[in-house]
């Protein structure tokens, strides 16, 4: 549709049409961003009920985008958003919960919202939830079901349930004390990107531990890491030159 025609619908009160005029002007596609006229279009749209405008406000709001930042307005509109069934909102509430200062944290209720969220098929969600249980934050470790999260989220593609799942079988937690099949679930994540596993294989290779040792294939995986950011790695291979 072209923008003459979402312009028009949004002024007569369709709400997709005004969530997607938010989001032009919030991201300045085709038009000069101004995050004030996207929070104009957005709360347009989540007067009328629309969760997704909802959501998108109360990460204004979090974040002072285009508004005053105000982290009690951001958590009512998280709450009506996610109460209404939007996932992204579900994990932007147990995120609000877990790891924003500011805001009172409460395990129970972050693991709450990071379930509903996984169970709307939310993967970063679901990985949340795994790493609570691995690490009992505010509850006991329930590495069973850590497990089932993190296997659950490398089969849909995310690497670092892959590393969680490889750090597990190297130090024995929850499940038996495994190099060879924690270099499997290194690899796995590796080469799906992460830089954390790229590292690790590096040191295994360097160590013999379930892995061939080997310094240039050490070599190989340090430098991916690197590459990708990870300062461990640079710094064992500034020892090895």
């Amino acid at each position: 549709m072209s923008f003459e025609s979402v312009f028009k619908a949004a002024r007569e009160g369709d709400q997709d049409a005004q969530v997607a005029m938010g989001y032009l002007f919030y991201k300045g596609d085709g038009v000069t961003q101004d995050r004030r006229e996207a929070a104009r279009w957005f709360g347009l749209a989540a007067d009328q009920g629309n969760a997704e405008a909802m959501c998108n406000l109360g990460h204004m709001r979090a974040h002072g985008a285009g508004m005053r930042a105000d982290l009690e307005k951001a958590m009512e509109l998280y709450t009506k958003s996610a109460e209404l069934g939007y996932a992204r909102a579900m994990f932007n509430l147990g995120f609000m919960y877990s790891d924003v200062e500011g805001i009172p944290q409460d395990w129970e209720k972050a693991l709450y919202w990071y379930t509903r969220a996984a169970d709307e098929g939310n993967i970063m969600a679901l990985y949340r939830v795994g790493v609570i249980n691995e690490e009992g934050r505010g509850k006991e470790p329930d590495f069973v079901k850590a497990t089932d999260c993190y296997t659950r989220c490398l089969d849909g593609g995310y690497p670092k349930a892959g590393y969680r799942l490889g750090m597990m079988h190297l130090e024995g937690r929850g499940v038996p004390a495994n190099a060879d099949k924690a270099s499997k679930f290194f690899i796995k994540a590796a080469d799906m990107g992460s830089e954390d596993a790229m590292c690790m294989l590096g040191k295994m290779s360097l160590s013999g531990e379930g892995m061939v040792k080997s310094v240039n294939n050490a070599r190989k995986w340090l430098q991916k890491a690197a590459i990708r950011g990870s300062q461990e790695a640079a710094s064992i291979l500034e020892g090895m030159q």
